[in-house]
């Protein structure tokens, strides 16, 4: 199934903008026969931190509920086959990089980005892609690895870009890591809809339902989760011996330790 390019900003070239609430939302496309603008049916990738598959998007919608921030708007696309619309990162400055979309699309259309991780610089030119030897680009160990090449290595590796070669070939049956991927962004969905999210609302933690199973901290992407100690009598099956703390000066509203909670022990509640 085809998804978000997640090294766009090396790949693609910067081909237009559109505006956004704050800032210019850059239009990325593989080369200039692959974008035609609004109203074709190539447009590319939009956003930077925000990054949105214009031409896999569905318009499910799932994005712009999940979004405690409001970043996303939609914009009429017409004459597109996979939607006649899309969410646009509108307010993308807003993002507070909690994934909450990446989580939920159906088709793996978005890809966000920490600010932090986008180098100065890296993402204003089109890397032209050379073929070269494999003998000489062995010889270069300094250059950048080549896209085939396992994140394992630190060189390319002939051997490797053969097998995935063949691999990318063959209709190849799914794993159960992709059907379970597919069950938890509907599951995330649902609960969306259950759930009050946002900077207004903040995660509190029913001691008494905490097992101390740290899947909260594990799903929190702000480190806004700490676990302590927390003195029992007896430890069982119940009751651990530390409990989840919600740090309520990072805590964004985001959800996603109430939906990673196995017991129900997370709730969201109004701030005061």
């Amino acid at each position: 199934m085809a998804e978000i390019d997640k090294n766009f900003m090396t790949t693609y070239a910067k081909v237009a903008t559109h505006d956004g609430d704050d800032e210019p939302i850059q239009i990325w496309a593989k080369d200039a026969d692959s974008y035609g603008g609004v109203g074709t049916d190539k447009l590319g990738i939009w956003g930077s931190v925000v990054g949105v598959d214009f031409d896999i998007c569905v318009a499910d919608g799932a994005c712009v509920d999940a979004c405690p921030v409001d970043v996303f708007d939609w914009i009429d696309t017409p004459n597109h086959p996979a939607s006649d619309k899309k969410a646009i990162g509108a307010r993308e400055p807003d993002c507070i990089v909690c994934r909450a979309c990446e989580e939920v699309c159906p088709v793996d259309a978005i890809l966000i980005t920490d600010p932090a991780d986008i180098g100065s610089g890296t993402t204003d030119t089109v890397i032209e892609k050379e073929e070269k030897p494999a003998e000489a680009v062995v010889e270069n160990q300094t250059k950048v690895v080549s896209e085939a090449t396992s994140l394992f290595f630190k060189k390319p590796n002939k051997w490797l870009t053969t097998a995935k070669n063949v691999l990318a070939k063959e209709e190849l049956p799914t794993t159960g890591i992709e059907k379970a991927k597919s069950m938890f962004k509907n599951l995330r969905k649902m609960t969306l809809d259950a759930l009050p999210r946002g900077k207004n609302y903040i995660a509190l933690v029913d001691n008494e339902k905490c097992i101390g199973c740290t899947q909260c901290v594990y799903f929190c992407n702000f480190a806004s989760i700490d676990m302590i100690s927390w003195d029992l009598k007896a430890r069982t099956s119940q009751f651990e011996s530390k409990k989840a703390l919600i740090l309520d000066d990072t805590c964004t509203g985001c959800t996603l330790c109430a939906f990673a909670c196995p017991v129900e022990a997370i709730t969201m509640e109004a701030r005061v």
